[in-house]
C-alpha cells in the first residue's frame, strides 16, 4: 500500500477527498491530515507519505511556499495540486514542483482517482527500476532513512544523464548534510563501504551505457592516491563518490567530444527534457561537441523531422495541454513552454494546429 496525505485548512474539503478517491482499488492509504502548510511540511517529515493532495490556498505557508520546499526537500513525492482558484501563479508552480495533476474545485471524482492512478503507476515504476539497479543491501534505522537516501541517489543519475557535474556536487553535499548527524549511529565503516559501493556500481551501470568502457574510468580513478580511496567517514565517502562522477564526465564529456559517430537518441532525450528552454541548432550542436550541418542531416534522418520542428512539436503537445486540461491562458501556457513572443505563438499554433489557440479550447 502506498502512503497519501492531505493538506487542506477546510475540514470539509479532506473529508469530500477522503469520500471521492478509490483509495482500497488503487492500493492506498490515508496516513495523515494537515491543516496548514507549516504542519503539512512537519507531517511530510514525520510520515514520508508516496503522495500528498494540497490545497493551494492556507494560512501560514500556502500552497506556493509548500510546493517549493516539498520539491526542494522531498523531489521524488508525487503531489496532486487542488485550488477553488484558476490562478495562473499557482499552476505555475505546479508545473515547476512536478505537480502531476492541478484540480479545480470542486473536484471531479474521475480527475481525482486518475491523478491518483497516475501517482501509483510512477511509484510502482520507480520501484522496479530501484529493484532492477540497486545492488547493493543498505541497512538504515528506519524506512524514511532510507526513501531520502534513495530520493538523493535517483538526483543525482537524472544529473548524470545530463552530464551536469555541479548538480551532482550540490547533491552530493546535501546527501552529506544529510548523513553527518548519524554518522556515529548508522554509518560506521561496513556501512560507508557499501555506500561507496552502491554509487561505484550506479556509476558503472550508468558509464556501461554509454561511448566510454568502464574500465577506462577505473584505470584513470586508481591513478589516485591511495589516501583518497577511504570510506572512513561520512566526509571522505561523499568526497570520493565526488571526485569519481566528476571524473567520470570530465572523461565522458571529452569522449563526446571525440568521438565519430553521434548517438541520436541522446539528442532526442535531451531536447524532451529541456523542450521548454532556449534550445537551437547552434546549441545542441556545442553541447554535443558536432557541426551544426552534420546535426541537422543525421537528425532529420532519424526521426523524419527537422531540429526547429521537433522543438516545435514538442512545445505544441505541452502548450495543447495547458490550455485545454488546465485551462491556462493563453499567454501565460505560451510564456511556459518557451514562447515569449505571443504573436510567434499564434503562427506556431495554428501552423501545427489548423487553428488558433482559443478555437481549440472551445
Amino acid at each position: 500500500m502506498y502512503k497519501v496525505m492531505i493538506v487542506d485548512d477546510e475540514p470539509w474539503s479532506r473529508k469530500v477527498i477522503k469520500q471521492l478517491g478509490e483509495w482500497d482499488k488503487l492500493q492506498l492509504t490515508i496516513i495523515g491530515e494537515a491543516e496548514d502548510g507549516t504542519q503539512g511540511l512537519q507531517m511530510v517529515a514525520e510520515l514520508a507519505p508516496d503522495i500528498v493532495v494540497t490545497d493551494m490556498r492556507m494560512p501560514g505557508i500556502d500552497g506556493v511556499e509548500l510546493l517549493k520546499a516539498l520539491n526542494d526537500k522531498h523531489p521524488l513525492l508525487k503531489i496532486i495540486v487542488m485550488s477553488g482558484y484558476d490562478d495562473f501563479v499557482y499552476l505555475k508552480q505546479a508545473i515547476r514542483s512536478q505537480a502531476k495533476e492541478y484540480l479545480l474545485k470542486p473536484v471531479d471524482p474521475e480527475e481525482l482517482n486518475a491523478a491518483l492512478a497516475q501517482c501509483v503507476r510512477e511509484l510502482q515504476q520507480a520501484k522496479q527500476i530501484s529493484d532492477v539497479s540497486w545492488k547493493t543491501p543498505l541497512v538504515f534505522a528506519d524506512a524514511g532513512s532510507l526513501d531520502k537516501y534513495l530520493e538523493y541517489r535517483q538526483l543525482i543519475y537524472g544529473y548524470m544523464l545530463d552530464l551536469n557535474a555541479s548538480g551532482v556536487i550540490q547533491t552530493l553535499k546535501s546527501l552529506g548534510e544529510f548523513m553527518e548527524p548519524m554518522q556515529a549511529e548508522q554509518f560506521d565503516g561496513s556501512m560507508l563501504n557499501k555506500i561507496g559501493h552502491d554509487f561505484t556500481l550506479m556509476l558503472e551501470e550508468f558509464v556501461s551505457t554509454s561511448e566510454l568502457a568502464w574500465n577506462h574510468i577505473i584505470s584513470e580513478l586508481e591513478q589516485q592516491p591511495s589516501d583518497q580511496m577511504g570510506w572512513n567517514s561520512v566526509k571522505e565517502t561523499i568526497g570520493q563518490i565526488e571526485r569519481m562522477y566528476n571524473q567520470a564526465i570530465a572523461l565522458l564529456l571529452e569522449a563526446r567530444k571525440n568521438r565519430n559517430k553521434l548517438d541520436l537518441r541522446e539528442v532526442t532525450a535531451y531536447i524532451n527534457r529541456h523542450y521548454n528552454e532556449s534550445i537551437t541548432l547552434e546549441s545542441l550542436a556545442a553541447y554535443f561537441y558536432i557541426s551544426k550541418e552534420h546535426l541537422s542531416r543525421a537528425f532529420k534522418t532519424f526521426t523524419g523531422e527537422t531540429i526547429t520542428d521537433y522543438i516545435h512539436l514538442k512545445r505544441m503537445e505541452k502548450a495543447k495541454e495547458l490550455i485545454v486540461d488546465h485551462k491556462l491562458s493563453i499567454k501565460h501556457a505560451a510564456e511556459m513552454t518557451g514562447y515569449p513572443d505571443l504573436a510567434y505563438f499564434y503562427r506556431v499554433f495554428k501552423k501545427h494546429y489548423g487553428i488558433a489557440p482559443g478555437e481549440l479550447r472551445k
